[in-house]
């Protein structure tokens, strides 16, 4: 809590975030133009919180410099979002914030950047450089395996990152890139922005460029994992020297609702050089923050962050041979660095990142920060790139912990593929090319049997060693290319301690059945939910509008021979939320509230059967004539048939939300990418102004190519893909106006009749209580509230124009006070003629 930090933390609106709203359409490459002139809807400037990875059990905020976390309990207005809560809805934190640490020695003096809490790193003035949202099926986003990978078919494969930048020249910006997960969150920064200098007089930029991504699946497996991978470039003219990455760590851990929550925390690391899991192995070095009495069961958690992967060079000259911690370090208590308290200028930072040590864990509970560092990067010449893979996971055990850790590196490891049509690149485990000119090089660097121990000589006796796979090449020319097996230690390693046969050489070996291309981040999961839209407002209840998509974005399985195929959709609800401490709507409520409403696959004589045709939807045709919206479609095909790489335009009079509906059916109607279908599904057993949540998840089934059965898949979580609503009243229609059907609920006011829907209280809803307003007619107006001596208590503007008859007030008057018992008057004026002024009561009783 920064209340009782002796840090200062200074929020400066530098860093532009914005979230990408998604609607029933595709996302859209941007031209040129439009990213010049910033026009349309993509983007909304925000600091309000709402760039939360949101879709699994662990939900995190984070910003565009570096920085993670939500600074909870301070004045922050992100302070509300989820820090690092979980499970999500719960209110229980395990972060304050963390933040990037990069240090150095730069011509001989030892120069550090950091993202918390001195926040050097900085999104430059540009405002293309915010903070972007996508998801796996984005427009512009597919990727291998995919066979529309090359997004805009000029060749190549996700060359323009998602950044807001036309990176390949081509006058399109964000068109073809790699999309990855449920939730993926893209930004740029750099550590040399004259701001940063200016705040902080002290700082020696390094002079470093980062590009970040960050991406959460929703995935059962991975629903504990939020990963990161930056790409660090030394864009200055300085060679830097012995460099060292870091994250700095303050975990407070606790319920919001408990005071001094983050006193009892601890500090550890775990290391396992060898895990053995399903999806294969992995090597973990953690370091982890967890409660000290668990605070009765509430807290169980273990939080931690560890690196996944890094640029490494097998002979360590130039960087480390493997990958791990290289410092972890913990600070407690508001003592000065050299009897234990936080670094707080550069030389005592670097000596942190670099000291080659390792802390004991922690014995006493107190309030933590720790430090975890890997390098050293030997020499950093300019113009060279340094790219970091990382996880943030959690679990309910050390043992979870780790597993879930190895779970993220595994999805990091992703899958190999044959891109290239070449049965002899990528075999016999041999996965790296090695150009000429040489003088020698090793096919198998196994068979040079003095680089491994001799406990693993003869870890790979299975394999036929052949000359012509694993031998010597002497004196290979320029232009000369022989594939070679240099990560061969490594497999034995594996295959030795977790004891695998041939038959399982996908999981511990790379560069098998041609295989030469890895594709990262690639993992068996369901298939990504659908967008949805709600009207709330509807007469037959709450009705869920979603699309198609689901059933359109390739399925990815754990290993390149399974199949795994989309097979249906189920529809989630959640009742009963009271917005604990710590939780919003963003957040979505605790686990345990969701349950499945329904269903529906597909029919395929496996599973239930029940088919989709019953909750297909035909749009718009509520809101065009059906010649209209006929005429509307035909001259979109039309003009996608003529001039296929051109935007269509929209039709004249027709709101963006419409163009984009009606282009999907066009594009759905000629086969094309991008196009939709549609489905609905009424939900009556609401009951208005109560709050619920709606998820709609797909799920898959998978063929196992290795033994051939036919089993059921992965179901998406319902935390992936909700949405919020508060049932309300719809307008009534001028030609049926009743003014007797307008009322007030509850009424009278008291506390009883107002539980079912109180909420807990936010900055937004300090009080979490209301009354509603119901059945106006679909008008403008105010609705003022008096006193029985007259006094105005509130005017609330309304407009009722799109539908919604429901009005909600707070009970807090016009001077802020929350009103106090009695009987009150309240008026109705409606703009214009067409309604006389309404003029009703309702009791607050206290």
């Amino acid at each position: 809590m920064a209340t009782r930090h002796y840090r200062t933390i200074i929020c400066l609106c530098l860093g532009f975030i914005v979230l990408v709203a998604h609607d029933l359409s595709a996302r859209q490459a941007i031209s040129k133009k439009e990213k010049d002139g910033f026009d349309g809807p993509q983007r909304a400037v925000v600091l309000d919180g709402s760039t939360v990875h949101n879709v699994g059990a662990l939900q995190m905020h984070l910003f565009n410099w570096g920085e993670w976390g939500s600074h909870p309990g301070t004045a922050q207005p992100y302070s509300y979002a989820p820090s690092a809560q979980w499970p999500g809805g719960s209110g229980i934190e395990y972060l304050f914030a963390a933040g990037l640490w990069i240090g150095a020695i730069k011509s001989g003096v030892p120069a550090v950047s950091t993202a918390a809490f001195e926040r050097e790193f900085r999104p430059s003035p540009d405002r293309r450089d915010i903070l972007y949202r996508s998801e796996e099926g984005s427009k512009g986003g597919d990727r291998i395996p995919s066979i529309d990978a090359d997004d805009d078919g000029d060749g190549r494969i996700d060359e323009d990152r998602l950044d807001g930048y036309d990176n390949d020249g081509d006058g399109l910006v964000d068109e073809d890139y790699g999309a990855i997960g449920r939730a993926m969150y893209s930004c740029r920064y750099t550590d040399f922005e004259s701001v940063s200098t200016r705040i902080y007089p002290e700082h020696n930029p390094l002079n470093l460029a980062i590009t970040q991504e960050s991406y959460q699946w929703g995935a059962t497996r991975l629903d504990n994992v939020i990963s990161i991978e930056l790409r660090i470039t030394n864009v200055g003219d300085d060679v830097l020297q012995d460099v060292y990455i870091g994250m700095y760590v303050d975990g407070d851990v606790g319920p919001l609702e408990k005071d001094h929550y983050w006193e009892d925390d601890m500090a550890a690391r775990q290391r396992v050089d060898v895990l053995c899991t399903d999806l294969g192995p992995g090597q973990i070095d953690i370091a982890y923050m967890y409660d000290e009495d668990g605070d009765d069961g509430q807290t169980p958690g273990r939080f931690g962050v560890t690196f996944l992967n890094y640029t490494t060079d097998p002979t360590g000259l130039s960087a480390p041979s493997r990958v791990g911690l290289a410092s972890f370090a913990h600070f407690s208590g508001r003592q000065v660095f050299a009897f234990g308290g936080d670094p707080t200028n550069d030389f005592e930072r670097y000596e942190v990142l670099s000291q080659n040590s390792y802390d004991d864990a922690s014995t006493q509970p107190r309030d933590y920060r720790f430090l975890m560092s890997a390098g050293p990067f030997l020499e950093w010449f300019p113009d060279s790139t340094i790219v970091v893979q990382m996880a943030f996971a959690i679990g309910a055990s050390e043992s979870e912990l780790v597993n879930n850790a190895a779970s993220a590196q595994a999805v990091y490891r992703g899958l190999w593929f044959d891109v290239d049509n070449d049965p002899t690149t990528g075999a016999e485990g041999r996965e790296t090319p090695i150009y000429g000119p040489r003088a020698s090089v090793w096919k198998d660097e196994c068979r040079r049997l003095v680089r491994i121990p001799t406990d693993r000589e003869g870890c790979d006796t299975g394999r036929i060693y052949e000359d012509r796979f694993v031998g010597e090449v002497r004196q290979l020319q320029e232009g000369e290319v022989v594939w070679s097996n240099v990560d061969c230690d490594v497999e034995c390693l594996y295959k030795s301690a977790c004891g695998y046969d041939e038959a399982d050489s996908l999981l511990f070996r790379t560069g098998v059945g041609g295989r030469e291309s890895q594709v990262h981040w690639l993992t068996h999961a369901a298939p990504p939910p659908p967008n949805i839209r709600v009207d709330d407002h509807a007469k037959d209840g709450v009705v869920i509008y979603w699309d198609n998509i689901s059933e359109l974005v390739p399925a990815v399985s754990s290993f390149v021979e399974d199949i795994s195929q989309f097979e249906g959709y189920q529809f989630w609800r959640a009742d009963d939320w009271a917005r604990p401490v710590g939780t919003s709507t963003l957040t979505g409520p605790p686990r345990e509230l969701w349950s499945i409403f329904f269903q529906a696959d597909l029919v395929n004589n496996f599973g239930e059967d029940t088919g989709l045709d019953r909750f297909r939807y035909e749009p718009l045709t509520h809101l065009l004539p059906v010649s209209q919206k006929t005429e509307f479609i035909t001259a979109i095909q039309q003009h996608l048939i003529e001039f296929p790489a051109d935007e269509p335009p929209c039709p004249q009079g027709v709101t963006p939300d419409l163009c984009d509906t009606l282009k999907a059916l066009a594009r759905w109607g000629l086969g094309r990418d991008g196009g939709r279908q549609y489905y609905r599904y009424a939900d009556k057993s609401v009951i208005e102004g109560v709050p619920y949540f709606y998820s709609v998840v797909a799920f898959d089934h998978t063929i196992f190519g290795r033994r051939g059965e036919f089993r059921p898949g992965i179901a998406g979580s319902p935390a992936s893909n909700f949405v919020f609503v508060e049932p309300k009243s719809p307008a009534q229609a001028d030609w049926a106006y009743d003014e007797n059907r307008i009322y007030v609920v509850p009424n009278p006011v008291t506390r009883e009749t107002m539980a079912e829907w109180t909420l807990g209280p936010t900055n937004d809803d300090p009080t979490g209580t209301k009354i509603e307003f119901r059945n106006l007619p679909g008008a403008t107006g105010v609705i003022r509230v008096f006193t029985l001596a007259g006094d105005l208590v509130i005017a609330l503007p309304f407009d009722a124009t799109n539908g919604v008859g429901t009005v909600a007030w707070d009970l807090v008057s016009r001077n802020g006070q929350d009103i106090v018992s009695g009987v009150y008057l309240y008026a109705i004026e409606f703009t214009g003629p067409a309604y006389p002024r309404v003029i009703k009561k309702f009791t607050v009783i206290r």
